[in-house]
């Protein structure tokens, strides 16, 4: 195994547990459908998980205060990926590739409705 190859799937596994930790950041009462905000992330590819399940995308970006920003965002069977007009698979998608994400908010995390790299 490469060292980049470890150094990914480290942040992968950091993202995914980031991802799955959400869960207990909603306001108490709050149901999933009431919560339910779409998000727009712009940044770059770190990683993506096409072979396992869920599948799971990280995008490095930056805050307006120029702080770095790392999300990860699980990507569903539903989820249209696409570069330029043309739709790709997840697996297309390479690390330091310019993307946009939009992720819906949930209960547990945040899931990816649309990916479209540039």
């Amino acid at each position: 195994m490469t060292s980049m190859s470890l150094r990914m799937r480290s942040v992968l596994a950091v993202a995914v547990l980031a991802v799955a930790g959400m869960a207990g950041m909603t306001a108490p009462g709050a149901g999933a459908a009431s919560d339910a905000a779409l998000r727009t992330v712009r940044g770059e590819v770190v990683a993506v998980n096409a072979a396992d399940h869920p599948q799971v995308i990280v995008i490095k970006s930056m805050t307006a205060k120029k702080e770095e920003l790392i999300v990860g965002a699980v990507v569903e069977a539903g989820t249209v990926i696409t570069r330029g007009k043309q739709k790709v698979t997840l697996d297309n998608l390479k690390v330091g590739e310019p993307v946009e994400v939009a992720c819906l908010k949930l209960e547990d995390g945040l899931a990816a409705r649309s990916i479209h790299a540039k």
